[in-house]
This record gives C-alpha cells, sequence and structure tokens, in this order.
C-alpha cells in the first residue's frame, strides 16, 4: 500500500506563510511594537505579503517601514525581502 504525498490546502500554505514571515520580522526587529499585513497573495509558486512594520528606535521615537516578503512555501524558505521608509509628511499646496 502507497501512501498518497500529504498536501496542505492554501488556507493553511498562506497561515505558514504569514507566520514565517512574522517570525522573520521579528529576528530582524529587536523593538518591534507592530507589524501589520496589507496584502497576502500567490504568485506561482511563492507567497507575497506586504505590510508594514513598527519598532522603536530610542526612547519613545519609533519608525515605520513597509515591507514585502517573498516565501517558498514548500521549504518554507525567505527568497526575498524588502524595506522601505514611509513617509507620513502632509505637503502643503
Amino acid at each position: 500500500m502507497t501512501k498518497k504525498p500529504f498536501t496542505v490546502s492554501r488556507k493553511e500554505e498562506r497561515t505558514q506563510a504569514e507566520a514565517k514571515a512574522m517570525e522573520y520580522i521579528k529576528q530582524k526587529h529587536a523593538r518591534l511594537e507592530q507589524i501589520f499585513l496589507r496584502t497576502v497573495y500567490r504568485e506561482g509558486n511563492i507567497w507575497i505579503l506586504q505590510g508594514e512594520v513598527k519598532f522603536k528606535r530610542v526612547y519613545f521615537f519609533a519608525v515605520e517601514k513597509s515591507f514585502k516578503i517573498q516565501i517558498n512555501p514548500e521549504t518554507e524558505n525567505v527568497k526575498s525581502y524588502e524595506e522601505n521608509a514611509i513617509s507620513r509628511h502632509n505637503k502643503v499646496k
């Protein structure tokens, strides 16, 4: 009797990708305050998660950055990670 390979549903894959992304970001930023996932989608065989991360720099000063992380669901490895500063300044017209 041969066993069928264990298949993971898309929902479970997404949950695992989100957990891996959170773990990776927590390891990257020691003084993490908040992670906000804005978009999660699958492109081919890669999960792409986009959002914002907020962490403390010094005392009361916090920094917010947007991020994009790509995760391979089969190996659970991070394929790429990008961060960009968020500008919250309103321009006067």
